[in-house]
């Protein structure tokens, strides 16, 4: 079955790739060539897939599985199944807590987790990290404890919403002025002609100029968490009010999901350590970031045309470029390098894995590693929903209901429907 998809990449990715200008792909085809990631990376996960042995028996553990292993530690433990210290080696005690945590969601209690109790677990212990002093939540947490808060996310999973209890009003300087003493600013003078403020006047907002910062996907996942939350649970397809909203919601599901999916190939990469791999990812970037500079405002068909000589250059089969790109999408997003994170989907775009164009086109929205553009994200999205429309398999977690929630958000949801852009077919 694996072969057989890789068999399928290969052929998309021949019908993907064209002929394009090659005197510019041909030196960062050379610079790829001679990167560890085309071969190193990708070699190992292949020739540890032909071992025969399991995970389970497996005597040693990479470290990579390792810092997965702790994540669930500090997870089980911050939801009071007491698993002891956080060492990433899952013994006795962490497969009791573990059968702890799988009776009380209803999962199957044998102990081991499979990809979805581990990434609702882990993804929980970050979304109770940001939410956990929000209302309802804190008033879950005060009269059920964290065990409390996780059952209550597995109900929102469910579909089952969460009773919204009264807000606090927070303290403002403004809520503990006096209603008595009205605020106003005095009637101007002959010496003061209007307009002009005396130095004792607050009237005005300050104004600094700051130096632009990068976005940062971390950061913004975490806001968006935090408002799914207050706002009791995912946006869905029926229910769209907001169109960009929901579109954050899927990228930071997305992003969630790729992490898993690079961890567990990680996991099977011997003899390399995380930051080898990172170093390997940041070759990755530099070969594919001068074709990032003008995604804004070139058609989606001509990049991914350019990309696919580039990596039809590099000397390695598709298939195993990749897989190495899948590792470093991950890498990029867990590490909250964008610009990783970016090559990487580009990567996997041209390379027969159109379904990944959805997360180029949530970085040009957001503006994560390029030039935010909201005209290309959407030519971006429509380039996914129609490869999907024709028969292009899906990455994992991109379920129908994701699906759906971005076609319904493209149109516009609720708000006026996006205009998709048509760029120059020009390859200058």
């Amino acid at each position: 079955m694996f072969a057989r998809k890789l068999c399928m990449s290969a052929v998309a990715a021949s019908l993907v790739l064209g002929p394009v200008q090659r005197a510019q792909a041909n030196d960062a085809a050379a610079l790829l060539g001679g990167m560890i990631i085309g071969g190193a990376i990708v070699n190992e996960v292949n020739k540890s897939k032909r071992r025969k042995t399991t995970t389970r028996r497996t005597s040693t553990v990479s470290s990579a599985q390792r810092a997965q292993n702790r994540q669930v530690q500090e997870s089980l433990n911050y939801f009071g199944y007491n698993v002891g210290a956080v060492d990433g080696s899952l013994g006795r005690r962490s497969r009791a807590g573990i059968s702890r945590y799988q009776a009380d969601m209803g999962y199957t209690s044998d102990g081991y987790l499979d990809d979805y109790e581990r990434e609702f677990l882990i993804n929980s212990h970050h979304r109770a990290q940001a939410s956990i002093h929000v209302a309802p939540y804190n008033q879950i947490l005060a009269s059920q404890g964290t065990i409390g808060v996780l059952r209550t996310y597995r109900n929102e999973q469910l579909g089952i919403a969460t009773p919204q209890g009264q807000y606090q009003q927070p303290y403002t300087a403004a809520s503990q002025a006096p209603a008595s003493v009205p605020v106003t600013a005095p009637a101007p003078t002959a010496a003061q002609p209007q307009g002009v403020l005396a130095r004792n006047q607050t009237a005005a907002l300050p104004t600094f100029n700051f130096t632009p910062t990068e976005q940062s996907a971390a950061t913004h996942c975490n806001q968006i968490n935090v408002m799914t939350t207050t706002n009791g649970g995912l946006t869905s397809a029926a229910r769209i009010g907001d169109a960009e909203f929901a579109l954050s919601e899927q990228f930071c599901l997305a992003r969630t999901q790729v992490q898993v999916d690079a961890a567990r190939v990680e996991s099977t990469i011997p003899n390399m350590t995380p930051a080898q791999i990172e170093q390997q990812c940041d070759g990755l970037t530099q070969v594919i970031q001068p074709h990032m500079g003008a995604l804004s405002t070139t058609d989606p068909q001509q990049v991914t045309r350019q990309i696919g000589v580039v990596l039809q250059n590099s000397g390695h089969p598709i298939a195993q470029l990749i897989s190495g790109g899948k590792v470093c999408l991950g890498v990029g997003y867990r590490n909250d390098n964008s610009e990783m994170a970016l090559a990487s989907a580009l990567v996997l775009s041209a390379g027969g894995e159109p379904a990944y164009a959805e997360l180029v086109s949530h970085h040009l929205r957001g503006g994560f590693g390029t030039q935010s553009s909201s005209l290309a994200a959407a030519s971006w999205m429509q380039m996914t929903l129609a490869s999907l429309d024709a028969g292009a398999a899906p990455f994992t977690g991109q379920t129908p209901d994701r699906i759906a929630v971005l076609r319904a958000a493209l149109s516009g949801g609720g708000q006026a429907a996006t205009t998709i852009p048509v760029f120059s077919s020009s390859n200058n």
